[in-house]
C-alpha cells in the first residue's frame, strides 16, 4: 500500500511543568520587550506598518475593477508579485478601508500563529489539553521576537496562513478527505509550497499528491477563467521576474541565489551555477525529509521540506523562513523527551539565530535581522547567511540522529 505522509500518534505526550512556567515566563518578558524597546505605538512597532496588507487589498481592488493587475506599483515602489488566485482570495480587503484590512490581516495572523504552534505540538503527539493550549499561547507570544514571524506581521504578510494550510493539510490523519487540498491552494496562493507536492511524491503518498496537483492546477484555471489577462500575464513572464521582489544581492534575501549575489557582487549570478546549487540542496533537503519520513518523525519532514523551499527559491525575505516555527518546537520537544546538554543547547542556539535583534539608526530608521549585522568581514558574512546555515545545521543534525533508527515498515 502508499506510504502515506502521516503524523505518527501512536504515544500521548505530556507539557512538562518546568516547560510550561519557562515560556509563561518568556511571553511575559516578550510582551514587555515589545512595549519597551520597540513600542506598539511606533511604526516599528509589532503592528506599526502592514503595508503588504494593503498591496493584498489593492490586488483585490484591480480584480473588481478589471484593473491591470501586474502593473500597479503600491506607494510607487511595491508590485504585486504573487499568482493570480491570490488576486481572487484578496478580492474582500478591498470593500474595508485601509486601516480595517490592516487590522484584520494581524488580527488574523496572531491566531494563526497559535495554531502554527499548536498543530505542531498536537502533531508530535500531545493532548489537546488545557495545559498545551496555554504553552502554545505563551509559546506563540515569545516567537512575535522571532524575525520571521515579526515581519510577517509588521509587514501583514501571508507566510503563517500557508504555513498553517500545509501544517494542518498534512498533519491530518492518513485517509482524511481530500487530504492534499490545502497544500495546492497554499501553492496557488504563492507558489513555494508547491515543494510540499513533490514531498508526496518523493514519500509515494500517492492520494494525497494527486490531491495537491489538482487542486494547484484547478486554482490556475480559476485565474485563467476570472482573469484571463493577468493569469497570461504572469505565467508567460512576471512569474520568473525575481528582480520584482527585491534587490537580489540584499543581505535580507536569504537564498542561495542571495548568498551567490552578495559572493560574486551582482544582482545576477550565473543560471547555471545557480540552478546547479538549487539542485543539490533540493535533492539534499528531499532525501532528508524522506529519511526522516521513513523514521516516523512526520513534522520534522514537512519542516525540512518548508525550509527547503525558501532556500531554492530565486528570493527569500526573512519573513519567508516561517517554517522556524515547528522546528523551533521540534527542538523544544526533543529537550524535553532526550533531557541531555546538546538537546538543551539546541532550541537556544536556533532562537538566538533567529530573534529579530536590530539596530536604529540616526535618522529613525531601524535594522531589523541578524543578517543586517555590520562588522569585520567574518562576522558579517556569517550574519548574512544566517538562516542558510540554520538549515545546514539542521540537515545535518535530523540525518545524523535519525540515521542508527529503524525504518519503519509502510502501511
Amino acid at each position: 500500500m502508499v506510504n502515506e505522509l502521516r503524523p505518527d500518534r501512536a504515544d500521548a505526550n505530556v507539557v512538562p511543568t518546568w516547560l510550561l512556567a519557562l515560556l509563561g515566563v518568556t511571553a511575559t518578558v516578550a510582551f514587555v520587550a515589545h512595549d519597551k524597546l520597540l513600542s506598539f505605538e511606533q511604526f516599528y512597532g509589532l503592528f506599526g506598518n502592514g503595508i503588504d496588507a494593503l498591496v493584498y487589498r489593492y490586488g483585490g481592488h484591480t480584480v473588481l475593477e478589471s484593473e491591470p493587475l501586474y502593473t500597479f506599483m503600491l506607494e510607487d515602489a511595491l508590485p504585486f508579485t504573487y499568482p493570480p488566485f491570490a488576486a481572487l482570495i484578496f478580492a474582500p480587503l478591498a470593500y474595508l478601508s485601509v486601516v480595517g484590512a490592516q487590522t484584520l490581516v494581524a488580527v488574523l495572523n496572531i491566531g494563526l500563529l497559535y495554531m502554527a504552534v499548536h498543530l505542531s505540538w498536537r502533531q508530535l503527539g500531545y493532548e489537546n489539553t488545557t495545559r498545551l493550549r496555554l504553552l502554545s499561547m505563551f509559546l506563540a507570544v515569545a516567537f512575535t521576537w522571532l524575525e520571521p514571524v515579526r515581519m510577517t506581521i509588521w509587514l501583514g504578510q501571508i507566510n503563517l496562513l500557508l504555513l498553517v494550510l500545509v501544517l494542518w493539510d498534512l498533519g491530518r490523519p492518513a485517509g482524511s478527505r481530500l487530504r492534499g487540498v490545502g497544500v495546492g491552494i497554499a501553492a496557488g496562493l504563492k507558489l513555494t509550497p508547491a515543494l510540499f507536492i513533490v514531498l508526496l511524491a518523493v514519500v509515494r503518498d500517492t492520494r494525497a499528491f494527486i490531491c495537491a496537483s489538482v487542486t494547484f492546477v484547478a486554482t490556475i484555471i480559476v485565474g485563467f477563467v476570472v482573469i484571463p489577462g493577468d493569469s497570461w500575464t504572469y505565467w508567460t513572464g512576471t512569474i520568473i521576474r525575481s528582480d520584482r521582489i527585491g534587490l537580489i544581492s540584499s543581505p535580507a534575501n536569504q537564498s542561495i541565489r542571495g548568498i551567490l549575489a552578495r559572493t560574486l557582487h551582482t544582482e545576477n549570478p550565473p543560471m547555471v551555477l545557480w540552478i546547479a546549487c538549487v539542485g543539490v540542496v533540493a535533492v539534499a533537503g528531499m532525501w532528508a525529509a524522506h529519511v526522516a519520513h521513513s523514521r516516523g518523525e512526520h513534522l520534522l519532514a514537512v519542516t525540512i521540506c518548508g525550509l527547503t523551499a525558501p532556500m531554492i527559491s530565486p528570493f527569500s525575505w526573512g519573513h519567508h523562513w516561517v517554517w522556524t516555527v515547528p522546528l523551533i518546537v521540534l527542538t523544544l520537544h526533543y529537550a524535553a523527551r532526550v533531557r541531555t546538554w546538546w538537546a538543551a543547547v539546541l532550541p537556544v542556539v536556533l532562537v538566538l539565530s533567529l530573534v529579530a535583534w536590530y539596530k536604529t539608526y540616526p535618522d529613525g530608521t531601524v535594522a531589523i535581522g541578524i543578517f543586517m549585522t555590520h562588522g569585520i568581514p567574518i562576522v558579517r558574512v556569517a550574519a548574512q547567511t544566517a538562516y542558510p546555515i540554520v538549515y545546514l545545521l539542521m540537515l545535518i543534525t535530523a540525518v545524523v540522529c535519525l540515521a542508527r533508527r529503524p525504518v519503519r515498515s509502510p502501511i
